[in-house]
């Protein structure tokens, strides 16, 4: 009968020393929560070859375009599409990253025009329609 207690205590005792050892891992595992965003900035940067122009938004500054550079574990580089200039910046800096078109100077992006094909279709087929309805008439 006393082996059975000393049993029930060794598997008691195995079982505490199992949760004192999962607490750091539960601890670690939290800790990287913290720097999920600077992980997720980092695989969006990863995937694009270096050289690709890409957009950065950033959190305090505005936005940046340019060359993507060297990508590091906690940085990484542009070159700067308006002065030419190498730019490092942290990835917990940074508020998005998407891939971009290569524009010359600020200001210089493509506005929104009409397409004029569209209208040209939409007029003659009015004027098809104007020119029917005269000769049913």
């Amino acid at each position: 009968m006393l082996d059975i207690f000393r049993s029930k205590s060794v598997v008691r005792l195995m079982l505490a020393w199992t949760l004192i050892a999962a607490v750091p891992v539960c601890q670690a595992q939290s800790t990287a929560n913290l720097d999920k965003h600077s992980r997720k900035i980092h695989r969006k940067l990863a995937k694009y070859q270096p050289g690709t122009y890409v957009r950065v938004v950033l959190r305090a500054d505005p936005d940046r375009y340019g060359a993507l550079g060297a990508i590091s574990e906690t940085t990484f580089t542009i070159r700067n599409a308006e002065n030419n200039a190498m730019e490092t910046h942290a990835y917990s800096e940074v508020a998005r990253v998407e891939k971009g078109k290569e524009y010359i100077g600020a200001g210089s992006e493509p506005e929104h025009h009409v397409h004029w094909l569209l209208v040209g279709i939409i007029g003659v087929l009015a004027a098809g329609a104007v020119v029917t309805a005269v000769e049913v008439r």
